[in-house]
């Protein structure tokens, strides 16, 4: 059995988990969370999480891959990886580079997106995390930031690039199936 490791990108606030959590009502997949593994590595407390955003990214991102190699399930035949392609730092908009996701292994790359109003009123809803505030326009172009690199990274890796909505569950799930 060939393991197939997807990367399921978008904005904080985007509904990544929610969606991953329908798509699971379709097909059996390991969920992996980018910020859960890295809060994982620096043993960081629950509440210290979203701060993470505004650490060295360089190591994160190190930590990231030595997370993911040691929580991939070698036997799961479909890996979804949660995270994003851009980090929304103190510092502005910052690029993950190609590599990380080369490390990882992806051979799909999915982008999630939503309204920036959507978005907004999620970050605003989730009283667990400490989401960056932005205004409509801002939470728009960043998406459209993050769509673009995102599918700059597949193109660098030579894998498919898909973008979905929350309408998109099962399409996804066929694409995946499928693969």
């Amino acid at each position: 059995m060939s393991q197939q490791i997807v990367a399921f990108t978008g904005l904080s606030g985007v509904g990544k988990t929610t969606f991953l959590r329908h798509l699971a009502e379709h097909i059996p997949f390991q969920h992996l969370t980018g910020g859960s593994l890295i809060a994982a590595a620096r043993d960081a407390r629950p509440d210290e999480r979203d701060a993470m955003r505004h650490a060295d990214l360089d190591e994160n991102q190190r930590l990231l891959i030595d997370g993911f190699a040691l929580a991939r399930d070698t036997a799961a035949r479909l890996v979804i990886m949660d995270g994003h392609v851009v980090i929304d730092s103190s510092a502005g908009l910052q690029e993950l580079p190609a590599d990380v996701f080369r490390a990882l292994g992806i051979a799909k790359m999915v982008h999630l997106e939503d309204e920036p109003a959507r978005i907004s009123t999620n970050r605003s809803n989730d009283a667990s995390r400490r989401r960056p505030t932005h205004d409509l326009e801002t939470l728009s172009q960043h998406q459209l930031a993050s769509r673009a690199h995102a599918k700059s990274i597949a193109a660098a890796l030579n894998v498919e690039f898909h973008i979905v909505t929350h309408n998109d569950i099962a399409h996804l799930a066929f694409a995946l199936l499928k693969a």
